[in-house]
């Protein structure tokens, strides 16, 4: 299996992967097996057309390698797998500010 990785973070300060996202396509008479098996996973799947799937999961716990393996045996051939982290490097929460009026309303 040939990984082609385009990683620009620094292995010396890895983020952490809060969600994959998997872009491929598959054999048309194949594809429902697959789906099926990919969510009995738990995985979330959205079709597009007869044969590309994308597939997504928060919080992935590794043995992508394996998965990967079983999605090729299933198909009966390998396919190329788009792989995407994403990693959450920031968490913003806006809410208004609270106005003197809209105090004393509510006391």
């Amino acid at each position: 299996m040939f990984k082609e990785d385009g990683t620009v973070n620094s292995p010396e300060y890895p983020l952490s992967i809060e969600m994959i996202r998997w872009t491929f396509t598959v054999s048309p008479e194949h594809r429902v097996e697959i789906e099926t098996y990919l969510l009995d996973l738990g995985l979330e799947i959205q079709a597009r057309g007869d044969d590309v799937l994308v597939v997504t999961w928060d919080e992935p716990e590794g043995g992508f390698d394996e998965l990967i393996e079983d999605l090729w045996a299933i198909n009966a051939e390998p396919f190329e797998i788009t792989h995407e982290g994403f990693h959450r490097v920031n968490l913003l929460v806006y809410h208004p500010e609270e106005t003197e009026g809209v105090d004393s309303a509510a006391a």
